[in-house]
């Protein structure tokens, strides 16, 4: 199973660890993102490492085991359907580079918490409840 997953996922592994972490450790999936996926989850870096209790070595090292799991996508790939995703996430346009890498890809769906992703019926979505099942 092919999966798009979304920064806020990563994140979430990073502060929180337990399910999403697991998730993305397992092996079991096969995940892809933007290529500036990274660079969007360090945006919050000290929030995550405030957050996360981490020691810096510690953090450092499971971002890289965790990027590891991730293969990211360039926009040489993905951006002859980004005017589609924009029109799909009229709401919120920084997120449509997640949606063309699972327009162009032909993922199976989008990992995300994102509630700006809802509703849209070109789109299959994917809960941390549902993978943790799959496991």
């Amino acid at each position: 199973m092919i999966l798009v997953v979304d920064a806020n996922v990563v994140i979430a592994a990073l502060v929180k660890g337990g399910k999403s972490r697991e998730i993305l450790m397992s092996g079991k999936f096969k995940f892809v993102a933007p290529d500036f996926v990274k660079e969007e989850t360090l945006k919050y870096l000290e929030l995550i490492r405030r957050k996360s209790g981490l020691a810096k070595e510690d953090l450092d090292l499971l971002i890289t085991l965790l990027f590891q799991e991730i293969e990211t996508v360039p926009e040489s790939e993905y951006g002859r359907e980004l005017p589609k995703a924009k029109a799909i996430m009229t709401n919120d346009q920084k997120d449509a580079p997640y949606v063309a890498c699972y327009l162009s890809l032909k993922c199976d769906g989008i990992w995300t918490s994102d509630s700006d992703f809802g509703g849209k019926p070109e789109l299959k979505i994917v809960g941390t409840e549902y993978l943790l099942k799959l496991l």
